[in-house]
C-alpha cells in the first residue's frame, strides 16, 4: 500500500501571489500514521501535483546524499580532462565552450527540478 491522501482542509489564498491557495493535505502512510503537509497551489490538483513532486525529489536527494563528495570531485576532473582532450584533438575551441555551457545548462535544470516546490516563501 502506498501514501494515501485521506483529508484536505483550504486554509487561505495566498497575500503574495494572487490565485494560489494553501491547503493542508493530510496522508495515511503505509504503516498507518498520519502526516500533515502544507500544499501550495492554483488549485487542488495542483498543490497535490507539488506534493506528489516534493515527495519523489526527497527519494532522489537522500540516494544522492549518501554518495561521497570525492566521487563528485574525480568525476568532474574526469570529465574536464575527457573534454579538453577530446576538443584538442578536433582542435575546435568553440566546440569546448559549447559542451560546457550545455553542461551547466543541464546541472541547473536538474538542480531546479529536484528542487522543493511546496516551500513557505
Amino acid at each position: 500500500m502506498k501514501q494515501k491522501v485521506i483529508n484536505v482542509k483550504y486554509r487561505k489564498s495566498s497575500d503574495k501571489f494572487p490565485n494560489w491557495m494553501k491547503y493542508e493535505v493530510t496522508l495515511m502512510g503505509e504503516d498507518g500514521t498520519t502526516e500533515i503537509i502544507p500544499a501550495y497551489g492554483k488549485d487542488l490538483q495542483d498543490a497535490l501535483s507539488r506534493v506528489v513532486h516534493d515527495r519523489k525529489a526527497e527519494k532522489v536527494v537522500s540516494k544522492l546524499q549518501r554518495i561521497p563528495s570525492v566521487v563528485y570531485i574525480a568525476l568532474w576532473f574526469a570529465y574536464i580532462y575527457g573534454l579538453v582532450h577530446f576538443t584538442t584533438k578536433m582542435n575546435n575551441p568553440l566546440l569546448l565552450l559549447g559542451v560546457l555551457v550545455s553542461t551547466g545548462l543541464f546541472v541547473w535544470l536538474f538542480n531546479k527540478y529536484f528542487s522543493t516546490r511546496n516551500t513557505d516563501k
